[in-house]
């Protein structure tokens, strides 16, 4: 093999490192449930993964009790994504988590929160 070559295989095999993480959500309107993410993306991402899964925790307890009763506000579905908005594992585990998760329609035929699994 050709150390060219090589070094492809190596750089596809990689594990990337992201560049920043974002708790993504479903919250809980007047309207219906609505999708977001903290930070948005015009704002810089979270320099941490540790960082987002305390942030995502604490959304959790904070609207726990709105979660129980379905009143606006509540957050559902709530986990760490990556720069590239895909869910990214839970630090202690190493398993995909979703706190409060809640089957939630996007309209377009997709239902999510209804797996921690991804």
């Amino acid at each position: 093999m050709k150390i060219a070559d090589g070094l492809k295989l190596i750089e596809d095999g990689w594990i990337r490192k992201p560049k920043g993480f974002r708790v993504r959500f479903h919250k809980q309107t007047e309207a219906g449930v609505e999708a977001g993410l903290s930070p948005p993306h015009e704002a810089a991402p979270l320099s941490s993964d540790v960082t987002a899964w305390r942030y995502a925790w604490k959304l959790w307890q904070a609207t726990q009790a709105a979660a129980e009763t379905g009143a606006p506000g509540a957050l559902y579905n709530i986990t760490v994504v990556d720069d590239q908005d895909r869910p990214f594992r839970f630090y202690g585990s190493g398993d995909f988590e979703t706190y409060n998760p809640k089957p939630v329609n996007d309209g377009n035929g997709t239902t999510t929160g209804d797996s921690n699994a991804t």
